[in-house]
Parts: C-alpha cells; structure tokens; sequence
C-alpha cells in the first residue's frame, strides 16, 4: 500500500506524524459539499478510476460535466470508493452505489438514495445528483438504515492512510461490519482520517478505542471532540464552531439539527451563530455564539510524499449561550 511515490521520498516524516506531534486542530478541515457519491470499487480499481489517461468515455464525459459545474458553482462534491467485503460477491456490472444529498434546511444528516450501477449508469449518476445534467438508468435499490464508517487505506496517494489507516482496519474490521476500506478523501495528515455517513462528518487521528466510542456513542465524548474535523455542509469556520458545540453539549449534538450564520471572518478570527434543534426529548430550540481568535499559525506537511510546507491558524474558541 505505501509503493510509488512513498518510496522516493521515504526519508521525509509521515505528514500524520507531524501533525499530531504539533498538536494542529482537527476542525474545519472537512471537505466541504452537499452531495457525495460512494461506489464499490476494487483497491486495484481505486487508481485506475484517478488516472485520466485511464478513464473510460462515460467517465470522461462525467468528469467533463462536473468540471464545469464545479467552476460554476464554487462548490465541491464528494467521490468515495470503498473495496467490497468479500471480492467472490463483486460485480463491476452491478456496483453498489450510494448518492448522498444534502436536504433543505438545517443540518441533521444527509438524505440517502441507493444504487445498482455500471459503468454507464455510475458515471450519469455522477452528472445527475452532482450537477442536474441528464438522467442515470440505474437500478434503485432499498437503502440500509444506520452509518457506514469509511476509513480511507489509500498508501499509494500518501503512506499516512497506508501505515495507519490500514492498520486500524485490520484491528476493527471483523466487530465492525460497516466500516470500509476506502479511497482518498482528504485530510492524510490526519490519519487514521474516517467519514462518516450518512451524517457527513470527518474524523482525525483515531485509535481503535476512539473509533468502538464513536460507533457506539459511549465513552468519552471530549476526546472525541478534539478528533473532529468537522461536518461537509458546513464552512470551515462553522465545522469550528460545530466541533466546540459538541465539545460542550455531549452525544446528543450529534443527532440535532443545525444551521450555522458565520457573522464575521478575517484575518485575525472568526464568529458563528449556531441554531439548533436538539433530537426528541433534549430540551427546546437554542442557539449558541463560538468565536475563534487566532492564536499563533503552523506550519505543516499537507503529504508525506513532498517537503513543501503550508500555514495552519490555530484558533481559540469561546462559546456562548445554552446548550
């Protein structure tokens, strides 16, 4: 999982390693869209489906549309690949594919739309929920209730998600049924980096026991707080203010909704107002004010594949109001 690239420049530290020993925050790193698209794919499958000299002409075509949309729109959307469970059952005529979209409104959790596709139908499911573009013919299928936990093993793309990513799999893999081995998303640098869905929420450096936490909603949730990178509705300032909300409120943040004004950013900080609509039996409606005032800025590996460094704020948060 770590060949290529890895092992031309494997001197350099892992960037996971430097970002955990520097202490950088977690939160508002998430990847931010409103729609996602998770298909099984083969880890062999996972590079040649990157490579554009590789592409097949209904992937090209998709690819096509989305650039445009993309450039358009200023917004981003999400690619999953996850490898089956068992490889004996796979099929590349009928791929499992799962559209998750964000629905009007405050936050709660994306709405889910499950899929038989191939190779055609996947890539005009792509144009379809992502940018409005056409029709897709895939078979739609009865979703499955509960969260899907994908953990990105992507060593070739960087060997943080290779080293630790996979190890963590390998641990957690035979108790936990749901959790997949899955293809780059973002953030390696903080690895073991898990997605989860359908709430869209991003997690950084997990351990085992932090993982069997989250998954069961036990154990201590303030530890779990500082491994939250955020939720993909919303900004980066807002996915801030959601980790500090969490922090502070325990589980049951997790199952409200939100919605998130950010009423200031700069230079030098942020402020957001988060309302929120606690789950049934959680007390009334609230709303919440978290600023974040700049402190001092990072400077940290985005790969562990190149020596370039970028700036990291690092922010302190204070939050105001009922929670």
């Amino acid at each position: 999982m770590t060949s290529g690239p890895a092992n031309a420049t494997s001197r350099l530290p892992l960037c996971a390693d430097v970002s955990r020993h520097s202490g950088a925050q977690p939160a508002g790193s998430a990847h931010r869209w409103d729609t996602c698209i998770a298909f099984e794919a083969t880890v062999h499958e996972w590079d040649l489906f990157r490579d554009p000299a590789r592409m097949s002409e209904p992937q090209r075509r998709a690819m096509s549309v989305l650039g445009d949309w993309v450039a358009q729109s200023g917004l981003g959307y999400g690619l999953l690949m996850f490898a089956p469970r068992d490889l004996t059952t796979f099929d590349a005529r009928r791929r499992q594919v799962r559209v998750y979209t964000r629905p009007p409104g405050p936050l709660g959790s994306f709405v889910r739309q499950d899929f038989c596709a191939g190779e055609e139908e996947l890539w005009a499911l792509f144009s379809e929920h992502v940018a409005g573009v056409g029709h897709s013919a895939a078979e739609p299928v009865a979703p499955q209730a509960g969260s899907d936990w994908h953990l990105c093993t992507h060593g070739r793309v960087d060997s943080s998600c290779g080293k630790y990513g996979a190890a963590l799999f390998q641990t957690l893999h035979s108790e936990e049924p749901r959790l997949w081995r899955t293809s780059h998303f973002g953030g390696h640098r903080f690895a073991p980096t898990l997605l989860e869905l359908p709430a869209g929420r991003y997690w950084a450096h997990l351990t085992p026991e932090l993982t069997r936490q989250l998954a069961r909603r036990t154990g201590d949730w303030q530890a779990l707080a500082e491994c939250y990178r955020g939720c993909a509705g919303f900004s980066p300032a807002a996915q801030y203010a959601d980790a500090a909300a969490f922090q502070q409120a325990g589980w049951w943040w997790l199952d409200a909704r939100r919605e998130a004004d950010v009423l200031r950013q700069d230079e030098d900080g942020f402020e957001v107002e988060l309302h929120y609509w606690p789950p049934q039996g959680r007390g009334q409606p609230g709303r919440v004010h978290v600023q974040g005032e700049r402190t001092h800025t990072l400077h940290l590996p985005a790969s562990s594949h190149a020596p370039e460094l970028y700036p990291e704020p690092q922010y302190r948060l204070t939050l105001a109001g009922h929670l």
